[in-house]
């Protein structure tokens, strides 16, 4: 049996290691903006399985884990990275969302099926590159170029605003800018999140806005409510109109701005996500102020100048004067030049290898409409990717599931892919 061989064969036989390791990582209550105590657990595992890992600190509850297969010998170097974020948790979690918390909720197995949030984002594939990356280095092979494996924090949207500050409330990039910016570079990336099988390599960039409207503080039986409801002193009740504008507008930008690329179809999307505003135990005040705060996502290389002045403009139009605050902006990218063309192929024709079919041509249109870490190597000059396995499609957030076997299959196309790109394999 040849080295590419026993390392399919170390892979297969890893079913039931993947399940435990999906279900160790996916029952790790590490939730955003304490990623450290997942990537203790990752590194640990790593040293458990005699690999070379570093653990990364960022902040004193922030971290990644890196691990590392072969030496940099002067050949061709590759990264995986998944991401150790799934979702807030804590008061504001808990009170604002109505839901149960998924960092609570945990992962739970029904024979080939995997529940739960934290494991179909993004623990899943984090524990497929670490057996993929445990399978590499456990065989005979002679790697020229380095796989470098990345267990990040801060890729889930997230800014600091109001009293949310600090690096604890930063996402999109966080910890994946911070690793590119202190050496961990490579000739590609692949980022692990599921697919459907299908590659993407443009993403949208995002813009978090902070919409203020001022009002007077009037007690209930005084209250002058003016002729019509935008003359009203509430800001809750001006920035109530304002909602139902955005959305009108939000449709429209949406239909207007959609675009074909070579990975499917780019909807950029926006919705208003929360509004704040008077105090919840004593209404009987009208309130001197309420914020909306929205989430726009904009197309490669656009500036957002443009957007918040349309935004400007139609709010006056309809005798609305909100303050426009930017709380976060970054951009979407699109990898272009032969490394990614590179990289596709290989992929490609490793997926008709393990699954006996050509891979998807394009991908579902919320792949591509969505900011992925492919923006921050794309933005440096790395070519990157997104590309992994099937996600359980459900009616609400955790409730679908992911197939151990989907992730097997996925595992073994990310090994003859990083073998190819060590040896410097052609792609046909």
């Amino acid at each position: 049996m040849g080295a590419t061989e026993e390392i399919l064969k170390d892979i297969e036989d890893s079913y039931e290691d993947l399940a435990e390791l999906m279900l160790l990582l996916g029952n790790t209550n590490s939730p955003f903006g304490s990623e450290a105590i997942l990537a203790r657990v990752v590194h640990d595992w790593y040293k458990e399985n005699g690999m070379v890992a570093h653990y990364v600190p960022i902040t004193a509850d922030r971290a990644a884990t890196v691990g590392l297969v072969g030496e940099n010998l002067g050949g061709k170097k590759i990264i995986f990275n998944a991401h150790l974020d799934t979702e807030a948790s804590g008061p504001e979690f808990d009170n604002l969302m109505n839901t149960a918390n998924p960092n609570d909720v945990g992962a739970r197995r029904d024979g080939d099926n995997i529940y739960g949030h934290t494991v179909q984002n993004d623990r899943g594939c984090m524990a497929m590159q670490m057996v993929m990356a445990r399978a590499i280095h456990r065989s005979n092979i002679k790697l020229a170029g380095q796989i470098i494996v990345i267990s990040s924090p801060g890729e889930t949207g997230a800014a600091p605003v109001d009293e949310f500050q600090g690096s604890k409330y930063v996402g999109k990039g966080f910890g994946t800018s911070f690793l590119t910016d202190h050496g961990y570079r490579a000739d590609y990336a692949v980022i692990a999140e599921t697919t459907d099988f299908a590659a993407s390599w443009i993403q949208t960039g995002a813009m978090y806005l902070k919409i203020i409207f001022r009002g007077k503080n009037m007690y209930t039986p005084r209250l002058l409510r003016g002729k019509s409801p935008l003359e009203s002193p509430n800001a809750v009740v001006r920035a109530a109109i304002a909602v139902g504008v955005f959305e009108d507008w939000a449709i429209e930008f949406e239909r207007r701005r959609t675009v074909e690329t070579d990975c499917g179809t780019m909807r950029p999307k926006a919705q208003i996500g929360a509004i704040r505003g008077g105090i919840p135990w004593r209404p009987n005040r009208s309130s001197t102020f309420c914020a909306l705060y929205a989430d726009i996502r904009t197309l490669p290389g656009e500036s957002t100048a443009g957007i918040v002045q349309e935004l400007r403009e139609l709010f006056a139009s309809q005798n609305l004067t909100p303050e426009i605050e930017i709380i976060m902006e970054k951009s979407g990218h699109e990898a272009k030049g032969e490394n990614i063309q590179h990289l596709r192929n290989l992929i490609a024709k490793n997926h008709k290898a393990i699954r006996a079919q050509d891979m998807p041509v394009t991908a579902e249109d919320a792949v591509v409409s969505m900011w992925r870490d492919t923006n921050v190597y794309n933005s440096r000059g790395i070519a990157s990717l997104t590309f992994g396995p099937s996600r359980g499609k459900a009616a609400g957030q955790g409730e679908g599931y992911i197939r151990i076997s989907d992730f097997i299959e996925c595992a073994k196309i990310y090994a003859l892919t990083a073998i190819d790109i060590s040896l410097g394999n052609p792609s046909s």
